[in-house]
């Protein structure tokens, strides 16, 4: 575990002289209005780390980045901030869109159609609310603000991650894999799209899931009920807990997850849910996915059981194992 939390905090970057120059890059532990009030700087080097490990992935700070699979934060901040929102209004649009990308939700239409959707990942509401009011009370992309990234984003973060819960760790390192899959699946689907998809799936899904787990020092697996890959097959207890986030959605529930702790071990359960991006593979294999995309399936999964979904459904989980602190 204390090989786990060091991984975690090397991970992430610290900004603490960004937040100290300049009004607008005043640390704020909420989305309130102002900008001229200073805390602590924990919140702001903590949704600094949040942003570096799950959202940086995609969202690329690097002016020299060759290839790019999403809009840079910088031009997510323009698109979102072109109507003068306050800071609330900014963060209230920017987590309804990650709690639900959809088209009909996202503010940059012409993003979407350059790099597709992003998929869905699980955050809490406060983390959600502290990289908005980061992104909306910093410069990013600015000149100062990228020197600065560029050379310390690399350093140890002020990210207390040995104070986290169970739960919490958890899905850190479940949207941290995520978010590495998803950045790697959305560059073979723009460069190559559905069918080149499949190849990445089956060549490159899980060794890079296997990769995660090394990095982060637990065991890392996505598991479904209706698998594609016969070593995704869930067992009882996940098919159980599987069966209880359907029956959740049914009824609108949230979609908690669920911690098993055993002697030396826990193990965190943590709902994978299906949008507009998944369906090109998983969806009605006659209104969704395009023939040639189906028969790479057929052809690399021909056991398969994964398609007929629709989206907001549940594809499977991620199981994340972790030693006890």
């Amino acid at each position: 575990m204390k090989k786990l939390l060091a991984t975690l905090s090397l991970s992430a970057i610290i900004f603490t002289v960004a937040c100290n120059d300049t009004e607008e890059g005043k640390d704020s532990s909420n989305t309130s209005d102002s900008t001229s009030s200073t805390t602590s700087s924990k919140p702001t080097d903590n949704a600094l780390a949040l942003l570096q490990s799950n959202c940086f992935n995609c969202h690329n700070p690097d002016k020299e980045a060759a290839v790019r699979v999403a809009p840079t934060m910088a031009d997510i901040k323009t698109a979102y901030k072109a109507d003068e929102l306050t800071g609330s209004e900014f963060a209230h649009k920017m987590i309804a869109f990650i709690n639900n990308p959809t088209e009909e939700n996202s503010h940059m239409p012409e993003a979407v159609k350059q790099y597709g959707m992003m998929p869905k990942l699980n955050y809490k509401e406060e983390q959600l609310e502290a990289m908005a009011a980061y992104i909306y009370k910093n410069d990013i992309g600015s000149d100062e603000w990228y020197i600065q990234w560029k050379a310390t984003k690399d350093q140890p973060a002020g990210t207390n991650t040995a104070d986290m819960s169970y739960e919490d760790l958890g899905l850190s390192i479940a949207n941290r894999t995520k978010a590495q899959l998803g950045k790697n699946l959305m560059g073979a689907l723009k460069k190559h799209g559905a069918p080149g998809a499949v190849t990445f799936c089956n060549t490159r899904a899980i060794p890079l899931t296997d990769s995660m787990a090394k990095v982060l020092h637990a065991g890392v697996k996505r598991v479904s009920d209706q698998p594609r890959n016969p070593n995704n097959q869930a067992n009882e207890a996940e098919i159980a807990y599987i069966k209880e986030l359907k029956e959740k959605i049914a009824k609108g529930e949230p979609l908690t997850p669920k911690i098993i702790e055993a002697e030396d071990k826990v193990t965190g359960y943590y709902a994978i849910e299906t949008n507009k991006m998944c369906i090109q593979c998983h969806g009605n294999k006659n209104t969704d996915i395009l023939p040639e995309t189906y028969a790479n399936i057929h052809k690399a999964y021909p056991a398969d059981k994964a398609t007929g979904y629709g989206e907001k459904q549940i594809r499977g989980i991620w199981v994340i194992t972790m030693d006890k602190k």
